[in-house]
């Protein structure tokens, strides 16, 4: 079979198998992200002796389209001055729980005896939870409009840059033994000429572009210009050294609020459905279950801690903000999770020879549990009492 046959036939099995087990898990009632992930880990490398899938590189290509369509998408439903009225919330409840969950890493790893540089590491990896699986199940349940969506969206854009921040620190100070300052403010700088050009070129002509609509553009060749920036965007984001979601999320801003939001979202929204099946499905086969019976009692105590720090910082901190009860607990119960940028902290202390050979099966597990649980809970808080 020709390399372009083989990746055609890996979609076609990656695809069947998925629609089979959502199907399935659509006709209980339950999160269709489950059977996403479990469909993942049917045909992942780990559970049979054979390969069901030739190139699980070239599918996780996919997967990282997917994280586009749907931050864009996500983006949409977010005007800037939505974002405004909560961003001392989001700043502060954020700074609050990201100081929780490294405290309470650094207290796992001294119980567990663990090596300088693992419990750093497991910091950094613990400190992120997982925008694409919040915002989907948010999307899921009809709740993405709400107060807590957008406090739990602001929050996740805190944690994927202080992440960024922290693993050039750390990088540093493996490569030097040193911590350096000038590399810090560089990165924060860096970041907010991205952020602010990004923003400052969508509403200079972006928006133009979207009020001539009705006029001198034809809806289709501007459909794909908002697409090719949203690409434009998250690669350059990437370049820069900060997450592929931070850029198609601000050109999913720039647009939220005018009038041709909506209308793009509903011609955007099968694309997306597709790439995301694909991204949940390829994070699902990175999820090794083999290593369960070796590493179950140092992963129940990292999901532990990782749990209460995030459950206690976010109900505290959005209560010390003035929210009700039901907000506060909305908003902790959706958190509790490792984030996709776990594996890359994870791969980055695994490239520079610092972190010990179980600390990323510990972290596939934990992955593996909170991604599960995560759909659940958001469920449970959301449900009529």
């Amino acid at each position: 079979m020709s390399f372009e046959v083989e990746i055609v036939t890996d979609l076609a099995v990656l695809l069947a198998v998925s629609s089979i087990v959502t199907f399935i898990f659509y006709k209980l009632k339950q999160p269709l992200i489950v059977g996403y992930l479990l469909s993942g880990i049917l045909v992942g490398p780990y559970l049979f002796p054979f390969k069901i899938i030739s190139h699980p590189d070239v599918i996780s290509v996919f997967a990282q389209i997917g994280i586009i369509f749907l931050l864009f998408s996500i983006g949409l439903e977010f005007p800037l001055t939505k974002l405004r009225a909560i961003g001392k919330v989001v700043l502060s409840v954020g700074a609050i729980e990201i100081s929780f969950t490294v405290a309470a890493s650094l207290l796992v790893g001294t119980i567990l005896h663990w090596p300088f540089y693992d419990t750093l590491f497991l910091g950094a990896a613990l400190a992120s939870s997982s925008t694409t699986i919040v915002a989907k199940v948010l999307s899921d349940l009809g709740k993405i409009k709400e107060i807590p969506a957008r406090i739990m969206l602001g929050m996740l854009v805190v944690e994927d840059v202080f992440v960024v921040l922290l693993l050039a620190v750390l990088h540093n100070l493996v490569v030097t033994q040193s911590l350096s300052t000038q590399e810090l403010l560089f990165l924060l700088l860096k970041l907010a000429v991205f952020v602010g050009s990004t923003l400052g070129l969508g509403f200079l002509l972006i928006r133009r572009l979207a009020k001539q609509t009705n006029t001198e553009i034809n809806h289709e060749v501007l459909y794909i210009a908002l697409l090719g920036l949203s690409f434009v965007f998250a690669v350059t984001g990437t370049f820069l050294g900060f997450s592929i979601a931070l850029g198609a999320f601000l050109i999913g801003v720039v647009l939220a609020g005018t009038h041709i939001s909506e209308e793009i979202s509903k011609e955007f929204v099968h694309l997306r459905h597709l790439f995301e099946a694909i991204f949940f499905v390829s994070m699902g086969t990175l999820m090794d279950f083999t290593q369960l019976g070796t590493y179950w009692s140092s992963a129940i105590l990292v999901i532990l801690a990782l749990m209460a720090a995030k459950f206690s910082s976010c109900a505290v901190g959005v209560k010390l903000f003035g929210y009700d009860r039901k907000t506060s607990a909305k908003v902790a119960l959706g958190m509790a999770q490792i984030g996709e940028f776990a594996f890359i902290v994870a791969k980055t202390g695994k490239d520079l020879g610092v972190i010990s050979p179980f600390f990323l099966p510990i972290i596939g597990i934990s992955a593996i549990v909170t991604s599960i649980a995560t759909p659940y809970l958001l469920k449970y808080a959301y449900a009529d009492k």
